[in-house]
């Protein structure tokens, strides 16, 4: 069961995503996004899917191997980003000292 507004065909139509709060997008976008660009982008737009979209919206436009993939560049707090690589099985990266 989705949220209201999150049914799949919602997602998939040309409507403005509600996990983008900042910067306008559609389905449409993200998908040629997350297809195109640089990985720069790409880290960009799966930081907003981790931090805003409920998890069956997450997994339309993602596979968890792309994520691992640019884990290392994806903007998110500590803590989730601590609940991601646990769900995810990834290994955290050693705290460097300053």
């Amino acid at each position: 069961m989705h949220a209201p507004g999150t049914d799949l065909p919602d997602v998939q139509s040309g409507d403005t995503l509600y996990f983008f709060p900042d910067r306008p997008m559609t389905a449409e976008q993200l998908r040629r996004l997350l297809a195109e660009e640089p990985a720069e982008q790409r880290a960009w737009a799966i930081s907003q899917l981790l931090r805003y979209a409920d998890w069956d919206d997450i997994w339309t436009f993602v596979s968890r191997d792309e994520v691992r993939e640019l884990f290392p560049r994806l903007d998110l707090p500590d803590n989730l980003r601590a609940a991601w690589a646990r769900m995810l099985k990834i290994e955290p990266e050693p705290v460097r000292e300053r």
